[in-house]
């Protein structure tokens, strides 16, 4: 997977709720220890595919998920997108 999509969470609760709610919904995510790259956030985060990124949004914008920052990740190049 060289390009891919990172959220990320103030806390480990916030993030295992968007977990939960990505499955439900039957969003393919991957928990992943929050890359290097990133810095200051909790140390899970969710990385996820081009595919799944307007669903993710949609979670977002009803508020069913609380996120501090989403990054789009394409081989060396990490940007941020919140």
């Amino acid at each position: 997977m060289d390009e891919y999509y990172v959220l990320t969470f103030q806390n480990t609760h916030e993030a295992m709720n968007a977990e939960k709610f990505a499955k439900d919904n039957k969003i393919q995510i991957q928990v992943i220890p929050t890359p290097t790259y990133i810095t200051k956030s909790c140390g899970i985060s969710l990385k996820f595919k081009e595919e799944s990124v307007n669903e993710i949004k949609q979670l977002i914008s009803s508020k069913k998920i609380s996120v501090k920052n989403m990054y789009f990740k394409k081989q060396e190049e990490v940007i941020n997108i919140m």
